[in-house]
């Protein structure tokens, strides 16, 4: 029996010594479950595996796939959910303190002997300074779960997410909406306004949706149907960049007018399917699974060095943002607010009633689905937007707001038609309807 604990002892003690070699230009990756704990525990015969992508000023870039397998003898599992990730500083050469880019983490925890396989998702940030080896404990959100395939019960399988070929990125900088302001049946001038400010960290996250055979799907139909019955949306399910930044516009709209602010970023569309592999962890002999996800974000921010943080280039413009019918086919009506001559009102008033119930503030909703719709991507995708808020603020505290120098008018605000998942507990989750846009009307 001391035979036995002292060879546990030995395999924990390596397992420990893994999670604190030095990776070369690099991370540690300690895989956690939503409690902090090491992500472990399944059964008696499981593997994780996991795929890790980053977000950087070039794109998002696949950094590698990994296995965990369990360890340990009978009962005791001493399994050390620890990735090695190196050479991750190619990617990204030039980063500081005040800018991070986000890591996603996806993962597919096979258990065997109950005969089931969950999907899961995880994420954290990477400095300039973490990138000389610092360890990251991820917690991973399982969003899924459903009976094993039979080849992945028979082990030498492995599952990868692969992008799709209508994925696109922003390979420039471009024109990104984060207020709009439709004033063609207004009574006079109005005037939006929008204000970040460095001391709070600014994150621009991500919303993910899962589906099955969604290019069949995308292709035929009304798109708000088509989306509604082929996806789960969850909202915020990672963050590919986040930094210190300064920003303000405002932009003046006369009457049977539309205007927008907007900031220059590199927005993207990640259509991804799931491919079940045989052999080790190379990209040979794989097939389509049938699921897939699509994920739209911003993955760069066009910003100048201040002497406290980055300052955002934007800009403010008269007319239409250049969206299709789509995108606005998606939106619904949130808040109402009778807005009086010469009053105003603050975009954070306004967020109340498109904010949804769930616990969790979404955020301004930026377009970026619309904006890849007008690139090419199929049209449901005009109904997925990204989010753009301040890290641990307990309500939005984007600062700015609308004035109407003309007569008594009331302001609509627009929400989606559609319900985003956020997670709130192991397998539940609420949904919400979030701020499309952030679209106000005036009538």
């Amino acid at each position: 029996m001391l035979s036995i604990l002292m060879l546990i002892a030995l395999l924990i003690g390596t397992g420990v010594s893994a999670e604190w070699m030095s990776p070369n230009g690099g991370i540690r990756v300690v895989l956690t479950d939503e409690n902090g704990k090491m992500l472990r525990g399944f059964s008696g015969d499981y593997e994780i595996q996991v795929q890790i992508d980053v977000a950087t000023p070039s794109g998002i870039k696949t950094l590698g796939h990994y296995r965990v397998k369990r360890s340990g003898l009978w009962k005791f599992d001493t399994t050390r959910s620890v990735l090695k990730v190196e050479d991750i500083r190619k990617f990204l050469p030039r980063i500081s303190e005040e800018r991070r880019y986000g890591i996603r983490v996806s993962v597919w925890v096979i258990d065997r002997e109950k005969g089931q396989l969950y999907r899961g998702i995880g994420s954290d940030f990477i400095s300039a300074e973490e990138l000389r080896g610092a360890t990251k404990r991820v917690a991973v959100a399982l969003l899924e779960k459903e009976p094993l395939p039979k080849p992945a019960r028979e082990g030498g399988y492995h599952y990868v997410w692969g992008t799709a070929d209508d994925s696109w990125e922003a390979e420039e900088y471009v024109k990104v909406p984060i207020l709009i302001i439709d004033n063609r049946d207004g009574k006079g001038e109005l005037q939006g306004s929008v204000s970040l400010e460095a001391s709070y960290k600014t994150e621009f996250s991500a919303t993910i949706a899962y589906g099955i055979d969604l290019e069949k799907k995308f292709r035929s139909g009304d798109p708000v149907n088509v989306l509604s019955s082929s996806v789960d949306i969850y909202g915020k399910r990672w963050v590919p960049v986040e930094g210190s930044y300064y920003f303000y516009r405002a932009v003046d709209v006369p009457k049977g007018r539309m205007g927008y602010v907007y900031i220059w970023a590199k927005p993207y569309y990640r259509h991804e399917k799931e491919y079940i592999c045989a052999g080790g962890m190379g990209s040979y002999g794989c097939s389509e699974t049938g699921r897939e996800r699509i994920d739209v974000g911003i993955y760069d921010v066009k910003a100048s060095k201040g002497v406290h943080g980055y300052i955002i280039d934007g800009g403010a413009s008269i007319g239409s943002p250049g969206f299709d019918w789509t995108f606005f086919k998606f939106t619904k009506e949130g808040i109402l607010y009778p807005l009086e001559e010469n009053k105003g009102i603050t975009l954070k008033y306004l967020f109340q009633g498109t904010s949804g119930s769930c616990g969790v503030k979404f955020g301004i909703g930026i377009p970026v689905g619309a904006i890849a719709v007008a690139f090419g991507a199929p049209a449901p995708v005009a109904g997925l937007t990204a989010s753009l808020q301040y890290e641990n603020a307990g309500s939005i505290s984007i600062d700015g707001g609308v004035q109407n120098y003309g007569p008594t008018i009331t302001l609509y605000t627009s929400k989606s038609s559609q319900k985003y998942k956020f997670k709130t507990g192991w397998f539940s989750s609420c949904s919400a309807e979030i701020p499309m846009g952030f679209y106000i009307k005036s009538g």
